[in-house]
């Protein structure tokens, strides 16, 4: 498509092609936008099955809705050269149009002086030149017809061209559109990622208070052990004492 729509050539341009083309890439990126779209609604709906798996759900549509928006922007970009050809082939149709107007211009003229050239004949070659005069003006009567059926299918294509440019026109307008729906989509993706970002540094915070308090309790439980160890021989040999000694 690229490389059709960049063409300059007036013999190699395809306009029904590149309408064909422009039409169905369109419709490519507004099928999915809108199922980009169902899916970020079925992410939001499902949102409950943990902070990872919204983490990656949130990736995978904010990382689908940026390669749309860099096809719909090469797409645009492919579009604006579009228009800007045609506009670069308008003008020169214009200044081709603008030189058989003049010559067009001189053909009644001309046609005019063999009248006048004929009325003022002589009566004596009559019968010889205006046989000559008539198929000078059939030829030349036919070359108006000519160029006039020439200026009609200029008008025509130059028609076609307008209508064309107005497709492209509309089709730049939905691609704002879609555009500004990405931009809104990536807008609340964005902070639903900052809210699971600042979620994760807070859920961080808190494992790391809880390894610190959990080694301040293994330590207090260390030395709660040496001194139940120290209890208990302190009672053992005070029994041996009193097994000994006293018994």
């Amino acid at each position: 498509f690229v490389l059709v729509a960049k063409r300059r050539s007036l013999f190699s341009d395809k306009p029904v092609e590149i309408e064909e083309l422009t039409y169905v890439i369109k419709q490519d990126i507004n099928s999915l936008n809108k199922q980009i779209a169902q899916l970020q609604e079925s992410k939001t709906r499902n949102s409950s099955h943990g902070k990872h798996m919204n983490h990656h759900s949130n990736s995978i549509v904010v990382s689908l809705q940026c390669k749309l928006a860099n096809m719909s922007s090469n797409f645009r970009d492919v579009l604006e050269v579009r228009t800007e050809n045609l506009k670069h082939e308008k003008s020169r149709r214009d200044k081709f149009s603008g030189s058989n107007g003049n010559t067009t211009g001189t053909l009644p003229s001309a046609i005019s002086g063999e009248t006048r050239s004929v009325l003022l004949s002589d009566e004596s070659a009559n019968s010889y030149s205006n046989q000559n005069d008539e198929c000078a003006i059939n030829i030349d009567g036919n070359r108006y017809q000519q160029q006039l059926q020439l200026i009609d299918e200029q008008d025509t294509y130059i028609q076609n061209r307008a209508d064309t440019m107005q497709n492209i026109e509309a089709t730049i307008v939905e691609l704002g559109t879609i555009f500004q729906q990405l931009a809104h989509m990536v807008k609340e993706q964005e902070e639903i990622v900052a809210r699971i970002d600042s979620n994760v540094e807070q859920s961080e915070m808190n494992i790391e208070a809880a390894h610190s308090e959990i080694l301040k309790y293994f330590q207090s439980v260390t030395s709660n052990r040496w001194l139940m160890i120290k209890v208990f021989a302190v009672l053992i040999i005070f029994f041996i004492i009193f097994v000994v000694f006293i018994a």
